[in-house]
């Protein structure tokens, strides 16, 4: 194959095969900033190689989060998510040019809102939240081996890999119970799910039914700050210090409110769920890596190291796109201003150059400085969380799964951002 003839743009690839590793791998090696452009996306610089990928990352300023394209779609989802955002916007009375949300900022403004939340995403904040994340997982595993008894087989993904994230993001949210599994079916509808049909009511079409999701999802968020209000926005959950929190001296918009714990929420339930759902998919692919994380359970180091090389081999998030804001040379290609950039994070993370054997799961590799969470300005936020989650979850779930297999074909939706595993049986061996 050569690399004109390489597609790593199509969905229904992603859906039926995953990952293009190998596509990736000849990019690689052979057109490591390579100007990509195919029917039905619009053209980007592609960039495979883990020292440019972080490089990129790292350089704010050259390379713009807030131009417009955040991440690679297909020019029709993008025109279709761009006509759609603005529409509800307008619709409220709203500002269409505002972003989204503060990920599509750069520095100043993304550091000044990050900022506002940080301190609850810290090493410190974590670890005061490690006794609930260890009681919800145990939880769950103990509800999912219950299952696994009487029935003989289940889901890997919603009979246990979203129930942490969720509970986890939920709880920090202030959300009650009541409502977890609502949000898990509104933020479902952020992906083509082809069961999100489950969902319509009667005679509602797809379109019809996402709507009015979305519409809910917002409701809810709005209902929430509501009560929040009620209280004088005193407690300790991330809406309230949103509504308690400033931007040069104003209080968050309506719009600006939303857009934040929307991202939150969302973000917190996908990334982690994709990399709990793949570590155990490659833990069973692996009996003897499962074998040596299983003895060594106990053991803090072997616990953490397993939960990296999980996250550089699953790499949740796929890629991200920035625009070139300044005539750039990155290996040999000079990036144009205004040129679209994509930063491929799962090919990184199979970099040889970078990681020794990067096809060989090993959960004891060390060191392991992957970009799953990214790189930079832009570092993922929620990345101690997600480790600590991980950690409790493997830890709970571990002793579980060398009495299981895996049953049936991988299901997957088909897209270019994380990547979402939808189903995967397992059967008690």
């Amino acid at each position: 194959m050569h690399v004109d003839e390489a597609v790593i743009h199509d969905l229904e690839r992603y859906r039926t095969e995953g990952y293009p590793w190998t596509e990736w791998d000849l990019f690689r090696a052979q057109a490591p900033v390579y100007w990509y452009e195919r029917e039905a996306i619009t053209p980007f610089w592609s960039v495979t190689r883990y020292a440019d990928v972080k490089r990129i990352s790292g350089d704010n300023k050259r390379f713009a989060n807030g131009e417009g394209r955040l991440r690679l779609d297909l020019a029709e989802r993008d025109r279709r998510f761009w006509d759609t955002y603005r529409h509800r916007m307008e619709e409220r009375g709203w500002d269409p040019d505002e972003p989204p949300d503060f990920i599509y900022t750069d520095r100043p403004v993304h550091w000044d809102m990050r900022r506002l939340v940080a301190p609850e995403f810290t090493p410190k904040a974590m670890r005061s939240r490690e006794e609930s994340l260890t009681n919800h997982a145990q939880l769950y595993a103990d509800e999912f081996a219950k299952k696994i008894e009487a029935e003989g087989t289940a889901d890997l993904v919603e009979d246990l890999a979203v129930k942490l994230p969720l509970a986890t993001i939920c709880e920090m949210m202030g959300a009650s119970p009541d409502d977890w599994e609502q949000v898990h079916a509104w933020t479902a509808v952020l992906f083509d799910d082809p069961k999100l049909m489950r969902f319509a009511q009667a005679n509602e079409t797809k379109k019809d039914m996402r709507r009015r999701m979305f519409v809910e999802f917002e409701e809810w968020i709005f209902q929430e700050i509501a009560k929040r209000r009620a209280t004088d926005c005193s407690g300790p959950d991330l809406i309230s210090i949103l509504l308690r929190s400033e931007l040069k001296t104003e209080p968050l918009t309506p719009q600006q409110l939303l857009g934040y714990i929307r991202v939150l929420i969302a973000a917190g339930n996908e990334t982690t769920r994709n990399a709990s759902t793949g570590g155990m998919i490659a833990l069973l692919q692996h009996p003897e890596e499962l074998a040596f994380f299983v003895d060594r359970l106990d053991d803090s180091e072997t616990l953490d190291n397993g939960v990296e090389e999980i996250l550089r081999w699953t790499s949740p998030v796929i890629q991200f796109a920035r625009v070139c804001t300044q005539d750039t040379e990155i290996g040999g290609q000079v990036i144009r201003a205004g040129d679209h950039v994509g930063i491929w994070h799962a090919s990184a993370n199979r970099d040889e150059r970078q990681f020794p054997e990067p096809y060989r799961f090993d959960v004891a590799r060390y060191p392991n400085e992957h970009l799953a969470f990214g790189h930079g300005a832009h570092f993922c936020i929620g990345a101690h969380l997600a480790r600590w989650e991980l950690r409790a979850f493997f830890r709970a779930v571990l002793p579980l799964l060398p009495n299981l297999r895996l049953q049936g074909e991988l299901e997957r939706i088909g897209h270019l951002h994380v990547g979402p595993i939808q189903r995967q049986m397992v059967v008690s061996t």
